[in-house]
């Protein structure tokens, strides 16, 4: 009974998923940035990791390597088949129902920690509904990205 939690999971494409739906997220911020006075979130972390003196003169590259670790650790999440199996069987719904199921769990973590003391987590609680309804069509991005590239 001692299976791996990433048997039946297929590594080498999630990877690859990962970091083209974390790319295609990534992307989408920086070039609608302003659009209809939505995204443009980049900028809020590269202040937040600037104002602890983070990674000096390296805040962008630590910001896209971390953007895209994330982008692929957390993919895992959609794949594991537990989850992939259970969601809807079109990819682009699927896609869709994970990143809003995903979308409130950080906002759940960010109000919960937020209201624990975490400075960065209060912070994003507080930010206006602008930057709330950006990030919710940021994880929409890679969410139905990753679940139209992912194959098992």
């Amino acid at each position: 009974m001692n299976k791996s939690i990433l048997e039946n999971i297929n590594l080498t494409n999630l990877t690859i998923a990962g970091f083209i739906a974390g790319y295609l997220m990534f992307i989408a911020d920086l070039a609608l940035g302003g659009f209809l006075g939505l995204f443009g979130t980049y900028d809020i972390y590269k202040n937040w990791i600037t104002s602890q003196n983070l990674f000096k003169g390296y805040e962008d590259i630590a910001i896209f390597i971390g953007h895209q670790l994330n982008a692929i650790i957390f993919g895992f999440f959609l794949v594991y088949p537990l989850v992939w199996k259970n969601l809807p069987e079109n990819r682009f719904i699927k896609g869709f129902v994970f990143a809003t199921i995903w979308h409130i769990l950080v906002l759940l973590v960010a109000f919960i920690f937020g209201n624990l003391g975490s400075i960065w987590l209060k912070d994003l609680i507080q930010m206006g509904i602008g930057f709330h309804i950006s990030l919710y069509v940021l994880h929409l991005i890679w969410g139905i990205s990753l679940a139209l590239i992912y194959k098992e």
